[in-house]
């Protein structure tokens, strides 16, 4: 059985964007909605061309957030290349650059995001200078690709410079730390450090209940890499424990039918398979399938991991010939899927 690590749902940061503080503060509060209602009520009231470029911007990273990911990623390409596109070498076309990097991460686009985040780094220290909070998260955004790239020694250094800025600038309680404390923890969890994993992401979380409301967007996600990590340190009831703990955190946001509601409901099957728990594990397969077939489709590399493990819950249990079939299609749909 084939795991995924929940690459998709480790975020990238959503710190104070220069014009923009209010959306800022309403996706970091996750209020979705509302942010939504906000950017476009800015961009149907826009007077100038700037106004509606900095509008659109903000709609675009409040799509990302509602994985709206389509519909984000045609408002940053006529942004960085329609008409009227946003002049380079300024600092709202490097926002638009890190919103294009979320946007192509999220559906397993790393290679291609990279240019995006490199572009985006050196604009702001060009810009700003060396310290500064937007640099924090260009680093921040550049090491989350080049873990995925599989290039973790480089991205841990971008890491430690992004943490060690933000904990001096915004304070070691700030979000802006805990972010980069979660996604050390999401390192260490890919090279298999799980020690180390799961102190930086106990870490996060315990800034992230001080500062963020409870069943807050941010502190989910940490608490579903939390579980990831305890299913790959074979804890399997405490994964499991806290892995309904987020889906139930996930319905009460209505982020039920989310990427990161599909992605987890598959991390608890596994962890109910694992743990022989049949039933409870087919039905959560069921689950991410259905979901991830919704906000992904049926041939995404997410998919294909749901649909492989649940062919091997049936392949090892009286249904053979069904698992084998599944195993086959999920193997074809990962071979194809971009990572």
């Amino acid at each position: 059985m084939k795991r995924m690590t929940l690459l998709l749902i480790t975020a990238l940061q959503l710190p104070a964007i220069a014009g923009a503080s209010a959306i800022d503060a309403m996706i970091i509060n996750g209020e979705y909605s509302q942010a939504y209602q906000t950017a476009h009520q800015a961009l149907a009231t826009a007077s100038d061309n700037t106004a509606r470029q900095q509008a659109k911007r903000d709609l675009a990273r409040v799509l990302i957030q509602q994985d709206k990911l389509q519909q984000a990623e045609s408002l940053l390409h006529e942004l960085l290349h329609g008409d009227g596109a946003v002049v380079p070498d300024t600092l709202l076309y490097a926002d638009i650059q890190d919103a294009q990097v979320s946007v192509l991460r999220r559906t397993l686009r790393s290679k291609e995001a990279l240019p995006y985040a490199e572009q985006a780094l050196a604009l702001r220290r060009k810009l700003l200078g060396e310290e500064h909070l937007l640099v924090a998260e260009s680093l921040n955004n550049l090491a989350l690709l080049l873990v995925d790239m599989k290039k973790t020694d480089t991205a841990k250094v971008l890491y430690q410079q992004a943490l060690t800025m933000r904990q001096k600038i915004a304070g070691p309680e700030s979000y802006e730390a805990a972010e980069t404390l979660h996604n050390l923890g999401t390192l260490y969890a890919r090279a298999k450090q799980y020690d180390d994993a799961e102190q930086q992401l106990l870490s996060a979380l315990r800034i992230k209940q001080k500062i963020l409301r409870p069943n807050h967007p941010r502190i989910l996600n940490t608490l579903s890499r939390l579980g990831s990590v305890y299913t790959d340190k074979k804890h399997y009831p405490e994964a499991i424990t806290t892995l309904n703990a987020v889906m139930e955190g996930m319905q009460e946001n209505g982020m039920a039918e989310s990427v990161v509601a599909g992605i987890t409901q598959r991390e608890l099957a596994d962890a109910y398979h694992y743990q022989r728990q049949i039933e409870a594990a087919e039905r959560h397969y069921k689950a991410s399938l259905g979901t991830l077939e919704k906000v992904l489709g049926t041939q995404h590399y997410a998919y294909g991991v749901a649909l492989n493990g649940l062919g091997w819950l049936y392949y090892k249990n009286g249904r053979a010939d069904d698992g084998k079939k599944m195993i086959a299609e999920s193997e074809s749909i990962m071979d194809r899927a971009p990572r």
